[in-house]
């Protein structure tokens, strides 16, 4: 498909093709999307975005340390630029060799100081990012375009999109491709229906996750109703999905500290349903395919919220309480999430199975 597109765009004139004022024919283009692991997802959308449309751009990824085994492989990128964070002596260096470099195109979807930085270290023809409020911390100053932004702003993953559209481009939405490993054969076995339950989320998100003893009820309804259940949980998770699995005996733990991001990956892909606080692998679990129960707290899903593509639809679920949503980075009762209940979820988890014709 891609020589197909490479070949089409090739009897075109450079004047026609998409975005030639700032993409000529052969040319190079650089995404900056540090962190954290669901807007690097939501990033790769733009990645792919931008190849659909000029599949002869060579497209660079700069990304930090923790998330470039996300992007191993990757079919859309040419190279994967990582910036050390946890090695912060080795930051001047790569700042350095980031500058050796140059390019038509630098699309900065991050939008903050951080990312401006990177900016401008590296040289290019045009720098593009969103004007405030769509980039903070004065990361717009490095912009030799600062695309406006519509109040209230879009979802994260559109902000790419509109990057796209005002460099010529068409700006329209499209699923991220990654490069995911076959599941191990003790999943892929496995009956079906199939839904992945993943407790956890990062230490500094911890006040949005769902209870583990819910998760653990889950567990134990689904699996009383003949449902596959496998229990998803990051390095320094396996105690919050010890209940859920103590609860549901037949239940399957994946362990993704062994696996890695494009492993988990893996197995989301051939699972009928992921359900997820609002954290990464919620995302990871969307950009595979699968459908999503989304449990959300604090963060207006729709900005925050798991994309669907191919006609895929996700459930979102949320407990109404007048201060949600809200930016706090911290609640000691946070009843937006607590309030969600099991028997919700259960109900939001059957009816997805019942549109997949599970």
């Amino acid at each position: 498909m891609l020589r197909a597109m490479t070949a089409a765009a090739a009897t075109i004139s450079d004047a026609e093709l998409p975005g030639a004022r700032f993409l000529p024919r052969g040319g190079t283009a650089l995404v900056v999307r540090l962190s954290a692991l669901g807007d690097v997802l939501f990033a790769l959308e733009t990645v792919a975005a931008l190849r659909r449309e000029r599949p002869d751009v060579a497209v660079d990824f700069l990304v930090e340390d923790r998330f470039r085994g996300l992007l191993e492989g990757h079919p859309h990128l040419r190279e994967v630029i990582v910036y050390p964070r946890r090695q912060p002596l080795a930051i001047p260096g790569s700042l350095w060799r980031l500058r050796a470099r140059r390019y038509d195109v630098v699309l900065d979807v991050h939008g903050i100081l951080k990312s401006a930085l990177h900016l401008a270290a590296v040289r290019a023809a045009h720098k593009v990012g969103a004007a405030p409020p769509g980039a903070r911390e004065g990361a717009s100053r490095v912009y030799s375009l600062a695309v406006p932004m519509p109040q209230p702003l879009p979802h994260r993953a559109d902000i790419g999109h509109r990057l796209l559209a005002a460099i010529g481009l068409s700006g329209a939405p499209c699923a991220p491709a990654l490069a995911t490993p076959a599941a191990p054969a003790e999943f892929a076995a496995l009956p079906r229906p199939r839904v992945l339950l993943h407790p956890g989320t990062s230490a500094f998100a911890a006040f949005k996750r769902w209870p583990a003893d819910r998760f653990a009820e889950l567990a134990q309804r689904l699996s009383a109703r003949g449902v596959q259940v496998l229990v998803g949980f990051g390095p320094g998770e396996r105690e919050l999905a010890a209940p859920a699995l103590a609860a549901a005996p037949a239940a399957h733990a994946v362990d993704g500290a062994a696996l890695g991001l494009l492993g988990m990956a893996g197995v989301m892909r051939i699972c009928d349903v992921v359900v997820a606080a609002d954290t990464g692998p919620l995302h990871l679990g969307a950009a595979v395919g699968a459908r999503c129960v989304a449990l959300f707290g604090p963060k207006d899903h729709l900005r925050y919220g798991p994309r669907g593509h191919g006609g895929v639809r996700h459930e979102v679920l949320w407990h109404g309480v007048p201060c949600r949503p809200c930016k706090r980075r911290d609640c000691a009762t946070p009843q937006c999430v607590l309030g969600i209940e099991v028997a919700a979820v259960e109900a939001a988890v059957l009816l997805q199975l019942a549109e997949a014709g599970r």
